[in-house]
């Protein structure tokens, strides 16, 4: 989920304005042939263009995964569930420990009332598809610019997400060039025309969100009730703004987490400020290497990958072992349990580039761009800048689809949750997304990322939209649920 681009708002306009009316195109009905694949589902491949700007041209194909409804269905949900993995693997029982373990509840109360239908983007396919793209050389971590000292290890870094980038486009061949959620988003709409329904029904988790917004675009009218949760903000034209609401959240994330550790006695930090406690480890390491154990040290740069990863409430427990370990002489836990994440072989971070960011800063450019983030977020925020770069650090050419504000009118009531505590897409993103779309209602809640599953206060009100179309009322706040058992 990760976007940002100095593309001019004017290119980003021209492109959807002139593209908008190939919209038709992917109205017309694409036949599935649903066949068993196991754990209860029925597993199709929708054929279609690989550039939409392109209808005659060459072909690719999706994979679309079906739970038929355990009741009377009232039509089909479609879903993408973002990551980790594929929105058709969620949908088969998992012991997947990134997955949040309610969900095999949630869609058990799903299946209720649809028949709930996951797609997966272009590219990204659970392996037993037979679908999945592997490209042959892997993408640098995205925290790799972290942990970068000097213009050589910039330069390294660019190297290998360039040679990931070349090797995925040889593997994927012709349907490189249609890895956008612009795409995607007529994907969507060749899905609703071919399950036979007038209107869209969809709900989007995180990066799926994307391609939601894209379609609120393109198919105003096919707009059916859509369900945003973890909302991805798309709708940034520039860089620096959409990476200070990274650098803002994450740098109240460090406070939130000093208070969580405040009330909580099975805190590794208990009885002191986490938050100063932060501080002092930084202000160690940049004097010299922290010691770890097995004659290792951690520089300071592995301590702030250590940190993004821990800031996510769900691992606060670790990080804050990982800190207090770290002050009494061992640093390891950050080159263990919060080591920095390898880069992958498949094309997912190739289409969230494409997305947002399509142009890249030179490296004088971000520079400056740092700058401003340490003015705001100096304790840990402002490092975020780098994280969201090393995503895309190195890429060039490709398919593109550049962030833009959202040009919508004439939608029906469209839900919003959004997470207080959510650092993966920030909520101040989220809200500047759901402040463009008139029809919005807005339905916050006490906890992070991805808590549809997880909240029962969220599932409530979220399944009375779905299935009836009725809002929460203005001003509704549903009290978090899953941080309270964070650590137990």
């Amino acid at each position: 989920m990760n976007r940002r681009t100095l593309i001019a708002l004017c290119i980003a306009a021209c492109l959807v304005v002139s593209l908008g009316g190939l919209a038709v195109a992917s109205a017309q009905a694409h036949r599935l042939v649903w066949r068993e694949c196991g754990d209860g589902l029925r597993c199709a491949e929708l054929v279609v263009p690989v550039d939409w700007a392109d209808p005659g041209g060459p072909r690719t194909s999706v994979h679309v995964a079906k739970l038929p409804a355990t009741g009377r269905s009232i039509g089909p949900l479609v879903v993408n569930f973002g990551g980790p993995g594929t929105s058709t693997s969620m949908l088969r029982p998992s012991s997947d420990p990134d997955l949040p373990p309610e969900l095999p509840a949630l869609l058990k109360e799903l299946r209720g009332r649809f028949d709930v239908v996951a797609i997966d983007p272009r590219g990204l396919s659970e392996p037993r598809s037979g679908r999945a793209v592997s490209c042959a050389e892997p993408a640098a971590s995205p925290f790799g610019l972290i942990s970068a000292r000097t213009r050589r290890d910039w330069d390294t870094h660019a190297a290998r997400n360039a040679a990931h980038q070349e090797s995925c486009r040889k593997t994927v061949r012709s349907a490189w060039y249609g890895l956008t959620s612009w795409n995607v988003a007529h994907d969507l709409d060749a899905l609703r025309a071919a399950l036979g329904q007038e209107r869209l029904r969809y709900a989007g988790n995180s990066y799926g969100t994307v391609y939601a917004q894209a379609y609120l675009e393109l198919f105003p009218q096919r707009v059916g009730r859509m369900y945003f949760d973890g909302t991805a903000d798309h709708t940034q034209p520039e860089l620096e703004p959409w990476l200070r609401n990274y650098a803002l959240t994450q740098e109240r994330h460090l406070t939130l987490f000093r208070d969580w550790c405040a009330r909580r006695a099975d805190c590794a930090l208990h009885g002191r400020d986490a938050g100063r406690a932060w501080d002092e480890l930084v202000a160690r390491a940049r004097r010299a290497p922290l010691p770890a154990s097995a004659g290792r040290t951690v520089h300071e740069g592995p301590l702030y990958a250590g940190a993004v990863k821990g800031m996510n409430p769900a691992l606060w427990p670790l990080f804050a072992t990982a800190i207090r370990k770290a002050l009494d002489g061992d640093a390891a836990n950050f080159l263990t349990e919060l080591a920095p994440d390898r880069g992958g072989s498949s094309v997912g971070e190739d289409s969230l580039c494409n997305d947002f960011m399509p142009a890249l800063p030179t490296y004088e450019e971000f520079q400056g761009i740092e700058a401003g983030l340490r003015e705001i977020a100096p304790r840990f925020g402002w490092i975020e800048g780098r994280y969201e770069l090393g995503r895309c650090w190195g890429r060039a050419g490709g398919a593109s689809w550049a962030p833009h504000p959202l040009r919508v009118k004439d939608l029906p009531p469209v839900l919003f949750a959004i997470g207080e505590l959510d650092n993966n897409t920030n909520h101040l993103g989220q809200l500047h997304v759901a402040e463009q779309i008139p029809s919005a209602r807005v339905l916050w809640h006490g906890d992070g990322h991805a808590s549809w599953a997880g909240n029962t206060c969220l599932r409530r009100h979220v399944h009375a939209y779905l299935t009836e179309g009725v809002l929460p009322g203005r001003g509704t706040r549903c009290p978090a649920e899953r941080i309270h058992r964070v650590g137990k």
